[in-house]
């Protein structure tokens, strides 16, 4: 065996040009494009996991914030305020205050 044929590879084209056939020239653009939309499906899905997390992050909020309103101020909110002043005017007007007859 002579040294020359030690070191070649096991394969049937150069060594220095592997992709040198146009199958494998072909194979290498349909691999290209096909890393470029991954590359691009791989965007969309980070910014589609951001949008729900701040999606999830803005009901989180909403949540606290209706948590806190319970009791007087979900009162004063839902209709306590037209009832108060519903009063204030009943007094008005039993102490002639009021412009009502």
């Amino acid at each position: 065996m002579s040294a020359e044929r030690a070191q070649m590879p096991d394969t049937n084209y150069p060594p220095g040009d592997l992709i040198g056939r146009g199958e494998f020239a072909m194979m290498d653009g349909r691999v290209r494009n096909l890393e470029s939309d991954m590359a691009l499906a791989k965007a969309n899905q980070t910014e589609t996991k951001s949008d729900v997390a701040s999606i999830k992050s803005g009901i989180a909020t909403i949540q606290a914030e209706l948590k806190t309103m319970r009791g007087w101020r979900q009162f004063l909110i839902t209709g306590g305020i037209g009832v108060g002043w519903g009063l204030v005017q009943g007094v008005m007007h039993l102490l002639g205050w009021g412009s009502a007859p």
